[in-house]
């Protein structure tokens, strides 16, 4: 993955150096001499021949007690897909991706280079879920009537938007060691949160809480967060589920129960309504499956998005966070890396690839319909400037055939027969295809 910056002054560094313990200082040092300066920093992209520009951000965060000023870099308005595929600043064209799937304003870029967005349910606590009915909206698309695009975002299209604008739907060599610590987690998802807006003068960094094993200044993050949502606002909690179960309560009634991996350190409860398990189970069967079996045997790990309404108060001394879901979104993940997948057969390839040292993209699919065609994988190492697309085809009956041969025509028709790779799962199971061959890397491309 380039990442490579060049400022004004003619400096070069790193945007992987902002979760470097060793260069962020000094990162943040040069982001805030570049901020307000009449001329901007660039990647090495190049569009018609121009460098292409970026913008610097500056917010203030809540770090140790007390308020800092942080500077982030941001890709200019609308020229995301115009950065090369294989650029941290990339953001595929929403038409070929999941943010395609919404009604025109539910995803906008502002002026600032932040991302505004409509959210299906409010974050204020008095904010209830829009209906159904108000949720989508039938459309035209091509001529075809009955297509739905959604009015509104999701959790899940949320999780999505986290994790691709985190940078943590895509992999490039070396990037392991870091993607292990969820320290290096919570700061990307961080800086992310920090550029979406849901409401005029807040951001999602406002209500977010990040939940991680090892993670020692996550307790105290959550406590500050916690408390300034009180009773006015629902906070957001992110992180690596543990467990979800029914806890039988009183009278014989129950609840649901969900517990984020390191959740202990935080002195932190999440229940819902019982029926919420049953929700889940029937919307996230493979996440599920995999939550009731021991963590010893778990072949993947599931990510979890709560909205919910949280108090804080003392238990036996103890100052407890609880908070009662309004909402959950899960999202199926490899463990090490974190990359997204949504079967046993991606799981393979995603793992493959990274054995391999390959450099990819996991596209996600936010709140969209299944008519959109997404690959499963991008491959961003090949010769071909659009990247390679990659498919698992992972069944064998007849609607599934239908489109398969709809999925092929299309790969065909805009990347051409020789320049996209598949996989029949079903016909040779556990042996695929050579992966499509990488360029000879050059110096200096490694990540940190």
């Amino acid at each position: 993955m380039r990442d490579w910056v060049t400022f004004p002054d003619g400096t070069r560094g790193r945007r992987s150096w902002d979760v470097d313990p060793q260069r962020a200082r000094a990162w943040q040092h040069r982001l805030a001499h570049a901020w307000g300066s009449d001329e901007r920093p660039v990647c090495d992209c190049r569009h018609q021949g121009q460098p292409m520009g970026l913008s610097v951000h500056r917010c203030l965060r809540q770090r140790d007690g007390r308020q800092v000023e942080v500077y982030h870099l941001a890709r200019l308005r609308n020229q995301g897909a115009l950065h090369g595929v294989a650029c941290s600043f990339h953001e595929a064209d929403p038409r070929c991706d999941g943010r395609g799937g919404y009604a025109d304003g539910v995803v906008r870029e502002r002026d600032d280079g932040r991302i505004g967005i409509a959210l299906r349910r409010g974050l204020r606590c008095l904010d209830v879920a829009a209906g159904p009915a108000d949720a989508a909206q039938a459309v035209r698309r091509g001529g075809q009537p009955g297509v739905v695009r959604q009015a509104r975002m999701t959790e899940l299209g949320l999780l999505h938007l986290f994790w691709e604008e985190a940078g943590l739907n895509s992999w490039t060599r070396g990037v392991h060691r870091a993607r292990r610590r969820w320290s290096f987690v919570r700061e990307a998802l961080d800086r992310a949160a920090l550029r979406i807006v849901p409401a005029r003068n807040q951001t999602l960094s406002d209500r977010l809480a990040m939940i991680g094993y090892g993670d020692e200044d996550g307790p105290a993050l959550l406590r500050e967060t916690a408390r300034s949502c009180g009773d006015t606002w629902r906070i957001l909690l992110l992180g690596i589920v543990d467990d979800i179960a029914l806890v039988d309560w009183k009278e014989g009634r129950q609840f649901c129960s969900l517990r984020f991996d390191g959740a202990s350190a935080y002195d932190l409860r999440v229940s819902a309504a019982s029926v919420w398990h049953e929700r889940l189970t029937r919307s996230y069967p493979m996440a599920m499956a995999a939550l009731a079996r021991p963590r010893t045997e778990r072949t993947i790990r599931v990510v979890g998005l709560v909205t919910a309404t949280v108090r804080v108060g003392l238990d036996r001394g103890v100052a407890l966070v609880r908070c009662r879901a309004d909402d959950i979104a899960l999202m199926e993940v490899e463990p090490d890396t974190l990359t997204p997948v949504s079967s046993a057969h991606e799981l393979a390839i995603a793992r493959a690839l990274v054995h391999e040292r390959r450099s990819f993209i996991r596209p996600l699919r936010f709140d969209v319909g299944r008519d959109v065609v997404l690959p499963d994988f991008v491959l961003t190492d090949t010769e071909d400037p659009r990247g390679t697309p990659m498919e698992v085809f992972g069944r064998a009956d007849e609607a599934y055939a239908a489109r398969r041969a709809e999925k092929a025509r299309y790969y065909n028709e805009v990347y051409g027969q020789e320049s996209w790779w598949s996989w029949d799962a079903v016909a040779s199971p556990g042996r695929w295809p050579v992966f499509p061959p990488a360029l000879a890397r050059v110096g200096g491309e490694e990540d940190v």
